[in-house]
């Protein structure tokens, strides 16, 4: 398969690991304050006190503080690739329906055919091992996880 427009994509990409980054920081730090929101709500003596609603609320406030700073890098990211549509792979944070049928349909993808000739005609081509949304969670970091019976 043949996506002439993935090679401007990479450029792209590697020219904004940092917004990338901060992104992602920004995501993982919406996760932590969910959690920690999560687990005052479930260890809370009494969840309706004064200071449990206090903390919650400041744990909101700083949460829509995030969100709001993530929307704006979100669209900086996006608008680097093309100012209407983003990523061509990505819409929003998930896979576009372009990438969807990439992944499915094209054994190979290349943004020239000329490509495939760098390679022998003995070279193997193998596909990459895919991982549910839990098994990234897993893998990328250690979790605390509660037993519920």
């Amino acid at each position: 398969f043949i996506v002439p427009e993935i090679a401007d994509e990479m450029k792209v990409f590697r020219e904004q690991l940092t917004l990338r980054k901060q992104i992602a920081e920004l995501r993982a730090l919406r996760d932590e304050l969910s959690l920690f929101g999560d687990s005052i709500r479930r260890n809370a003596k009494d969840p309706t006190s004064e200071a449990v609603q206090t903390k919650l609320k400041q744990i909101d406030q700083d949460d829509e503080k995030i969100k709001d700073k993530l929307t704006v890098l979100a669209e900086q990211y996006h608008a680097a690739f093309h100012p209407v549509w983003g990523q061509m792979f990505h819409a929003g944070y998930q896979d576009s329906r372009f990438a969807y049928f990439v992944q499915n349909y094209a054994c190979v993808y290349t943004s020239k055919a000329t490509n495939l000739g760098l390679s022998t005609i003995s070279r193997s081509f193998r596909t990459s091992g895919e991982m549910l949304p839990h098994d990234k969670l897993l893998a990328g970091r250690a979790t605390e996880f509660i037993e519920v019976d």
